[in-house]
């Protein structure tokens, strides 16, 4: 693999470091914001909400493994 493509690896590694934990945040914003509700329609729309931002994370998580261990490969073949 061509050192440009390793820094393209780094760079969205990088990227997925800091998704991950912004779809946490989003997860708290939106439980918090079901909790503040008062109608039941609210509620249940902002908890679906906070549950995709779990799905969210779930799944830059997995691509964040899968491209950390493409780039220790990568690494390890120099």
């Amino acid at each position: 693999m061509s050192k440009e493509k390793i820094k393209e690896l780094k760079k969205k590694i990088e990227a997925l470091i800091i998704a991950i934990p912004r779809e946490l945040e989003a997860y708290e914003f939106y439980l918090d914001l079901s909790e503040r509700s008062d109608d039941a329609a609210s509620k249940e729309m902002f908890i679906f909400l906070a549950k995709q931002e779990l799905m969210h994370r779930d799944h830059l998580e997995k691509i964040l493994n899968e491209l950390q261990n493409k780039l220790e490969e990568e690494l390890e073949k120099k």
